[in-house]
């Protein structure tokens, strides 16, 4: 049961925001910027200025309501998944208990405590296969509702981007590829009341 937990505590720990975090460092630009940020003007002759402006990816989720839902509907599936687990092995226990003790007393013949320790070592590959089903099924979850935030956010972006007309929004995380941004240039205020506004938290 510990496997179980470690398994889930690290899948859930980790999946979403590192999967969401993966997403925006390592894209290429995807086309927008901030209502208050000025034009960076190029200094080549000739050549077309950019507007550019970057958010910090881990604000936006340390305040993103939709963000705590989702974490609150994992913890509540990784929950269920652990109880039931829980329950089948309490279950097999009992039943390895039992076994043992008919053995013991000599209350099988052989041929019986032969067919018991064969069906409880297939029962034990069940559960591990259980336990191992659980933990893809939670992983799972946990990266489609990253794309769904990732979805969400990049929805937003092009919405927001139809007043300003940046020409590229950046994503800001500590070690990502972005490792310097104007203050000017910040939009993490603007994306953090935008998604929270048009996204809602669903029940």
């Amino acid at each position: 049961m510990k496997n179980l937990n470690y398994i889930f505590n690290g899948i859930l720990g980790v999946a979403v925001i590192i999967l969401f975090v993966l997403h925006f460092s390592g894209n290429t630009p995807s086309g927008e910027v901030s209502k208050s940020q000025p034009a960076v003007e190029s200094d080549s002759p000739g050549e077309k200025s950019s507007n550019i402006a970057y958010f910090k990816i881990d604000s936006v989720l340390a305040n993103w309501e939709m963000y705590f839902n989702i974490q609150e509907q994992l913890g509540k599936k990784q929950q269920q998944l652990e109880a039931d687990f829980e329950n089948r092995s309490q279950s097999f226990m009992k039943r390895v208990e039992d076994a043992q003790y008919k053995m013991q007393r000599g209350l099988v013949t052989r041929a019986e405590a032969e067919q018991l320790q064969q069906q409880l070592a297939t029962e034990e590959q069940n559960l591990m296969g259980l336990q191992n089903d659980y933990a893809a099924q939670l992983q799972e979850e946990g990266v489609v509702k990253n794309r769904q935030m990732i979805d969400k956010v990049e929805k937003f972006l092009a919405e927001y981007n139809k007043e300003v007309g940046y020409d590229y929004i950046f994503s800001y995380s500590f070690g990502g590829n972005l490792l310097y941004g104007n203050d000017a240039h910040d939009i993490t205020k603007d994306v953090i009341a935008g998604i929270n506004e048009m996204y809602p938290p669903e029940d």
